[in-house]
Order: C-alpha cells, then sequence, then structure tokens
C-alpha cells in the first residue's frame, strides 16, 4: 500500500462531492448507477481505462484502487502534463472521482487528479472509506455507507456533524475558539496552535505579520495573492475545517475590513467565532464521564506528513497513543521505558513536544508533574510493522531538533527553520517564520516583505537597520552575482530613497529615528558554500555599507541567547563585519 498522508486535508470543502465520491464504493448508489450508465462512457477518454472500469461497474464491484479512483494527469497522448506543458488543463478524465466532482474550469465537465486525491483523503480521513493495506483497494466503511444513503442535505449534515466530532483537528478548532469566545480569530491565530510544532509540515505565520504585509500590498492581484495562496499549512488546515464547521452550524465566519498603508479600505482576512451549537457540540463530545466521549478517529498516517523521517515520527506518535489507550494515565519514566522496549530512545524533551503536538491536534493528552495522561477515547487503529533503523532517514536532523529542544528556550515553532531551511519550496515560510523570529524572540520590529523587487524581511529598531535576504539551499548556498546585485540595488535603493528607483518605497517601514550610517544587511540560509565569503566582502565594497551572513543555527542561538539574556539584541550591529556572524554552541 502507498503510504499518503491521511488525516490532514488541504483544499476539498463541498460534501455533496465528498458523499458523492463515497457513493463510487456504493454499488447501491444514485452515483454508481450514473458512473456506470453516463459519467465513464462519456467522459472517459481512454478506451482501455474506460473498458477496465466499465467492467468492473457492470459486475457491481465495490472495491477500486487508488488509480482507478483518483486517475493521472495525462494529456489525449498519454504524457504526463508537467512533461508535455499543457498543465492540469489539459489532462484528460482517466479516473472516476475525477468525473464525479464537476470542474471549476467551465472548459471540461471533469476536475484534476489533484482534487481527486484531496477528496479521496477527506473520505478516508473521516472513516467513510477504508483502504486495504494488502490489496491496495479502497472499500466503503458501516460509516460511509450510512452517510452514502443519505436523503437529503439535512441528514447529510447531521451525520459530518456528529462526525466531525471524532475527527481530531475539528475538535481542536472549536476547542481554541471556546477559550476565545469574546472574540473571532483569523485562520493565522488559529494555525498557530493546531497541529505539530517544529515540523514544515505544518507551518504558521504570524497573524500580525500578515496583517501589515496584506496592508502593504499596492495593487489588487497582489492583495487577492496574499489572501488566498500566502499562508501556512497549519492555517490552511484551519481555514478549511473552520470552513467545513461553518456549514454545520457550529462556527461563524465574519468579514473584516482593514485601512491600508495607502489609506484605502481593503477586505482583510476573514475570523472565525464559535457559536452555541458548536459550544455545546463540544461539551457534549468531551463529556463529563468517559463513557460519554465520542471516541477520536485516527489512522498512523495523521501523525506527520512530510520530511525524510515522517514514518520514524508517525511511529513514534502512534506508539505513544498506543500505550496511552492500554493505561490512560501513567508516569514519564514509566511511559519512555515503554518507548525505549520498541527502539525508540529519544530524549523527554523531544516525546514532551510530541505530547503538545499531539494536543495541538485534537488529541487530549496532558502532562501533570510527572505524570501523562489520555484523556480522550481513541478508536483502535494499526501500526505499520516498521524496522526503526530504517526509517529514520536522516538521523543527524533529528539529533540537531533535539539538541535545540533540550537547550533553548524556543518557541519549537522556530525549531522548523532548521528542517525548512534546507527546503527550497519552502522559500515564502521561511521569509516569514525568520521574521516572526526577529520579533518575538529578537525584540526588534519585523516586517515581510516578500520580494516583487522588495526585500524578503525588513528587522530594525529606532537605533538600526536589517536588510533580510533568506535563502533555502538542501546543500547551502554559495556566491551567487545575481543574488549579490539584487542584495546591492536595495542597499543602493535604501540609500537614496526615491520613488523614481522603486515605486512601492519599501524603505518606508524603517523607523525614522535610524541614523543614515545605521544599516546594515543579512543573508540567512541553512549553511554558507565555497566562495560565498566572496560575496559579502563585494557586496560591502561596492555599496560602503557592513553586513553578514547567519545560518539558520547561528539565527536560532542567537535569538535564545536574547530570550535569556546573554546577547543584547541592541548589539547586534557589531557583529556585521563582512563575514559569517557566530553567537556560540549550545
Amino acid at each position: 500500500m502507498a503510504n499518503r498522508s491521511y488525516g490532514w486535508i488541504q483544499n476539498p470543502g463541498k460534501f455533496d462531492s465528498l458523499q458523492h465520491v463515497v457513493q463510487i464504493l456504493d454499488s447501491n448508489s444514485v452515483q454508481y448507477k450514473l458512473l456506470r450508465d453516463k459519467l465513464v462512457p462519456e467522459l472517459i477518454f481512454f478506451k482501455d481505462i474506460k473498458s477496465e472500469l466499465l467492467s468492473k461497474l457492470q459486475a457491481n464491484t465495490s472495491t477500486f484502487t487508488y488509480s482507478e479512483l483518483v486517475g493521472s494527469a495525462k494529456d489525449k497522448y498519454g504524457n504526463s502534463v508537467s512533461r508535455s506543458g499543457v498543465g492540469r488543463k489539459g489532462a484528460m478524465a482517466d479516473g472516476l472521482i475525477q468525473v464525479t466532482i464537476p470542474s471549476q474550469n467551465k472548459s471540461k465537465p471533469w476536475t484534476d487528479n489533484w482534487t481527486s486525491d484531496g477528496y479521496l483523503r477527506w473520505a478516508v480521513s473521516l472513516n467513510f472509506v477504508k483502504p486495504d493495506e494488502k490489496s491496495s483497494e479502497f472499500e466503503i466503511t458501516p460509516l460511509g455507507a450510512l452517510f452514502s444513503k443519505a436523503h437529503t442535505e439535512k441528514e447529510r449534515d447531521s451525520i459530518l456533524a456528529r462526525v466531525f466530532l471524532s475527527y481530531p483537528p475539528a475538535t481542536r478548532i472549536l476547542s481554541i475558539l471556546s477559550q476565545n469566545i469574546d472574540h473571532s480569530l483569523s485562520k493565522f491565530q488559529l494555525g498557530h496552535k493546531l497541529g505539530f510544532y517544529g515540523e514544515p509540515g505544518f507551518t504558521s505565520y504570524s497573524n500580525k505579520l500578515m496583517q501589515q504585509y496584506l496592508k502593504s500590498a499596492q495593487e489588487k492581484k497582489e492583495i487577492s495573492k496574499i489572501k488566498s495562496d500566502i499562508e501556512g499549512t497549519s492555517d490552511k488546515y484551519a481555514r478549511m475545517i473552520s470552513k467545513w464547521l461553518s456549514k454545520v452550524g457550529y462556527v461563524e465566519i465574519h468579514g473584516t475590513k482593514i485601512r491600508n498603508d495607502y489609506d484605502e479600505i481593503i477586505s482583510g482576512f476573514p475570523t472565525y467565532s464559535i457559536t452555541g451549537k458548536g459550544l455545546h457540540a463540544l461539551n457534549q463530545s468531551i463529556g463529563k464521564s468517559k463513557n460519554n466521549r465520542v471516541s477520536k478517529f485516527v489512522r498512523w498516517e495523521f501523525f506527520a506528513t512530510t520530511g525524510k523521517n515522517r514514518d520514524y515520527l508517525r511511529f513514534r506518535r502512534a506508539k505513544i497513543i498506543k500505550i496511552l489507550m492500554h493505561t490512560p494515565r501513567k508516569s514519564l519514566r514509566a511511559l519512555m521505558d515503554n518507548l525505549k522496549a520498541t527502539g525508540i530512545n529519544d530524549s523527554i524533551d523531544v516525546i514532551k513536544n510530541d505530547v503538545l503536538g499531539l494536543s495541538n491536534c485534537g488529541i487530549r493528552v496532558s502532562i501533570d508533574g510527572n505524570n501523562i495522561e489520555l484523556k480522550d477515547k481513541i478508536q483502535d487503529f494499526s501500526i505499520p510493522t516498521l524496522n526503526i533503523n530504517n526509517v529514520l532517514k536522516d538521523k543527524h536532523l533529528e539529533k540537531i531538533k533535539e539538541k535545540f529542544l533540550e537547550n533553548t528556550s524556543l518557541d519549537p515553532r522556530f525549531i522548523s527553520l532548521i528542517e525548512i531551511s534546507r527546503d527550497k519550496k519552502q522559500n515564502r515560510a521561511f521569509e516569514i517564520i525568520t521574521a516572526e523570529l526577529f520579533n518575538t524572540s529578537y525584540n526588534l520590529s519585523a516586517i515581510h516583505l516578500g520580494g516583487g523587487r522588495r526585500p524578503d524581511v525588513l528587522a530594525y529598531n529606532d537605533n538600526f537597520g536589517i536588510i533580510v535576504d533568506t535563502k533555502a539551499y538542501k546543500n547551502g548556498y554559495g556566491r551567487n552575482v545575481n543574488q549579490e546585485d539584487e542584495m546591492v540595488r536595495y542597499i543602493t535603493e535604501n540609500k537614496i530613497r526615491k520613488q523614481d528607483i522603486s515605486k512601492n518605497n519599501w524603505w518606508k517601514y524603517f523607523s525614522k529615528s535610524i541614523p543614515s550610517t545605521s544599516y546594515y544587511h543579512l543573508w540567512i540560509s541553512s549553511e554558507f558554500v565555497g566562495m560565498f565569503s566572496d560575496q559579502l566582502r563585494e557586496t560591502s565594497s561596492r555599496t560602503g555599507e557592513n553586513g553578514g551572513a547567519m545560518n539558520v543555527e547561528q539565527l536560532l542561538i542567537g535569538a535564545n541567547q536574547v530570550l535569556n539574556n546573554v546577547l543584547d539584541p541592541n548589539r547586534l550591529p557589531e557583529y556585521m563585519e563582512n563575514k559569517e556572524i557566530i553567537f556560540g554552541t549550545l
């Protein structure tokens, strides 16, 4: 069985489409008959696939493989759309879910395989559909059969309202909102408290920074992109789950208006609050007595979503839950001993961070002194038989993260920068979380500008300002003449400060009290390699301004030193000597 991240869903939101997907596996459903008699004959493009699917449908088969359900992304010649260059819009229908869900693209009546995969994950995550680990086929569950047979929208939504209380992230959103009952929260405020801290699969952006980022946007296209596309993964989960909960009456969505930096009133980020119905449902679900609690449904894939060590993290966290399912309350030392018996030898700080993450995912686990307690009922789930040594792909990475958890006062969310800084796909998250680190841990004002002929980040106080450029590289960042030129341009624009050289006036965010001689530049990356020192010297020589570079570990060490009053952030200019900055070791 392929290894997929069931439990966390990014894009689906339509209840009727979800029901239709579940009905694909119910041979008595109207949707099944529609597929057999119309959709597959008319919309499946490839003759051999059409023939195979029709054969199974005509035999009333109620199980299908992943590829039969989700399909692929191939053009009419059978080539990958990414290779042929036609894009997702040029993909032909070849999966049952593709032809079940209407496309948002008016030029074709079927959806793409990415959306299809999202709906299948959603159905699995809510326990409507389950994969057979041996055959790689999917079948409907008893709960799914009930959902499939719902005849009215009211009946369907009533089932979903109950099922959401078994889905841990949904109850986590309700719990966060219930603790902030007097005011509504944005997706960023929710995302900050959702998921496993310190992992790139659960990133969340600062509400303060994102509000300022939105205010700084000049063009409608950029405003729209910031509102719809720029969000951490946990922020995205929070937004999607809140929308589901609003459809069953548990959450209310509020529109917002803000005044931007150009004195215009624009729409801000929506906010969310819990309703009376939602609060009542949450209180009932957690129950005062153990027997009245709604049991939570999880699969082992739920416990991590991405990264080299994903399966190792899943195994460790699933084992924690399994141990606590057997004995809901026990000492931390006994838990550690149980874990060691399964080959898990991580430190107690790592396990405590896992427990915090489990709680943030909606599984109520608490630590009280030297004891740990599972307060939720969990439906039994299976863990694959794994060789611990084989699934721990990058032991060095886990040791680095463990070192920071054990020896710093940093919010575990910032430790995710160690992994994010190595992933070019996470460059936006690297920028925004770095800005938040400067803001919260270095005690500096910080703003994320996010490119578009503007620096990534500005960090400053009343005495000095720093132009920050973050570079997410797997094997380190070496000298790059084009990016050196870009930094020189930023430094020059900041010195000249004329609108005819940069219409967006990005320098206006610096404090007006900063002396003209107190500006610096800084590169931040996973590490610096090759001839990068030449870039530092050349940039200074060309601009007459001092700067520096920090690898992400030194960035975190410096932040920890500030938090512990070892480093005065006002002394940062002293470290700008056109070389790599070293604050020390842990």
